[in-house]
């Protein structure tokens, strides 16, 4: 059901004052975008390989783990493969290293180790990283939108509405620019990750 206050776009309606809680929202939105794609960032900057503890790891063999838990969530299988660690530098070897995934026996994998883990390095990894900083650049967008208007969005209509209210403040081009630009890295991203090696 659409909100009958941001259904109210004529210029001639006066519109009642922005919500606070709503801004707050749209604020919070914005804070965790930006947490999420800071991380995002560093995931696709490690996946690229610019990150210490770089190394192949070559499979000697891959079996299915289910996952503990309760419910659904103890259904579900993790195809874990194991095999020995190699660092770049020579110093370091481990054998019985895990690393999540299906790979085929004697495959050499380019891995960073970070923690008790091992994570593959890869373009297909670097562009999914920058896929999900495009689609966090998006909820930046939200969260302004939502700050500036004071209105949650849930429906078609009450969108419509939020966008005619937004176009009357000097915010509007920047939210527009945010909208573009996140749903055309995220397609650019998500292209070169289904064409990547």
């Amino acid at each position: 059901m659409a909100v009958p206050e941001l259904a109210a776009t004529s210029p001639f309606c006066p519109l009642p004052a922005p919500r606070p809680l709503p801004r707050l929202f749209g604020v919070g939105v914005v804070v965790l975008s930006l947490a999420c794609m800071g991380m995002m960032v560093r995931q696709a900057e490690k996946a690229a390989g610019l990150v210490a503890g770089k190394g192949t790891l070559t499979v000697e063999r891959c079996e299915q783990h289910r996952e503990g838990g309760h419910g659904r969530s103890a259904s579900r299988l993790q195809t874990l493969c194991f095999g020995s660690f190699r660092a770049d530098n020579g110093r370091v070897v481990r054998d019985g290293s895990a690393l999540r995934g299906w790979y085929v026996t004697g495959e050499k994998v380019r891995v960073y180790r970070e923690g008790y883990g091992y994570h593959p390095v890869g373009l297909r990894y670097f562009w999914g990283g920058l896929a999900f900083f495009f689609a966090g650049l998006a909820g930046v967008a939200v969260g302004v939108m939502t700050t500036v208007v004071g209105y949650r969005v849930r429906t078609i209509a009450e969108g419509r509405a939020a966008w005619a209210v937004l176009r009357r403040t000097s915010v509007a081009p920047y939210v527009t620019w945010l909208f573009r630009t996140a749903g055309a890295g995220t397609a650019v991203c998500v292209l070169l990750l289904l064409v990547s090696p």
